[in-house]
Formats: structure tokens, sequence, C-alpha cells
């Protein structure tokens, strides 16, 4: 089963939890809580996140990081390519080097196709959508708390 890879994932958790702390910056060391992942693999998330503009960084007292764009101008195939790189598919579903538009493997036109259609559905899934369903869907009261602050905050 094909699906986007853990470090991506914890891409996607980090950008929400920084949602979640409003307009300010946020310290790796409270983004590693929340997003419960250890800081110095977070450390290496939110430096590709930084390079690619997802996220902003800021040195010093009141420093940390924060989101660089609104949730809503973010979409889900900026944070794979920046965490994954622009190839992150692959050009060929077996993973065969030689195969190409002129020497197909049995699978090409297939995974051509499939390759747009995930392309797309990224491009037009925002970081927004993913917060928003995450909220509605957690089933502890504190999440529709915090849900509703952020709300208010935009």
């Amino acid at each position: 089963m094909m699906n986007l890879s853990q470090t991506t994932g914890y891409a996607i958790q980090a950008l929400g939890c920084l949602n979640e702390t409003g307009n300010g910056y946020c310290m790796i060391t409270e983004l590693a809580r929340c997003a419960r992942l250890p800081k110095p693999y977070l450390a290496k998330i939110v430096n590709a996140l930084v390079r690619q503009g997802l996220m902003a960084a800021k040195r010093g007292y009141r420093g940390g990081v924060a989101l660089a764009r609104k949730p809503e101008e973010i979409s889900l195939l900026q944070v794979v390519e920046a965490v994954e790189g622009k190839a992150w598919l692959g050009e060929c579903l077996l993973g065969m080097a030689d195969c190409a538009s002129w020497r197909m493997c049995p699978t090409h036109e297939f995974w051509q196709r499939m390759r747009r259609e995930i392309t797309e559905e990224l491009r037009r899934t925002s970081l927004a959508d993913v917060i928003a369903y995450k909220q509605a869907n957690c089933p502890k009261k504190k999440c529709r708390k915090r849900a509703t602050r952020t709300a208010n905050v935009s």
C-alpha cells in the first residue's frame, strides 16, 4: 500500500501544532512536545520546512519557529516536496531504472496517470483541511476548545 512517508506525516503534525500556537513563535522544544516527536529529528524536519518557506525561524529572545503562511496557503504537496524532494513519487511503480516512454514497463501508463492524480490531490489539499479534519474528529474536549480558540484568533 502506498502512503506518504513517516517523516512527511511528522512534518504535517508539526505544522499543525504551530497553527495551535497562534501567530507567535514557538520553541522547538515546545513544538516537539506538542507533536510528540524527538527534538533532534524534528529539528531536521524544521530545517527543511524553513528552507522551503513553509516555516519561519527567528533566533534569540522570543525566537523559535512559526508558520510562514496561513494554513490555507500551504498545500500538502509543498510539505511533501519540502521534506522528500521533487521526485518523491518515483518514475516507475516497479522501480525499473530503464522504464521510460520509449521502453515502458507493464504499469507505466497506469503509474503516470496515478502520479498526476496524487500530485493534484495533494496540491488541492491544504494544511487547513488537515487541521479542520483533526479538530472535527478529535474525541477529546480540549481539541474542540483549541479549535474554537484558533478560529477566533484568525
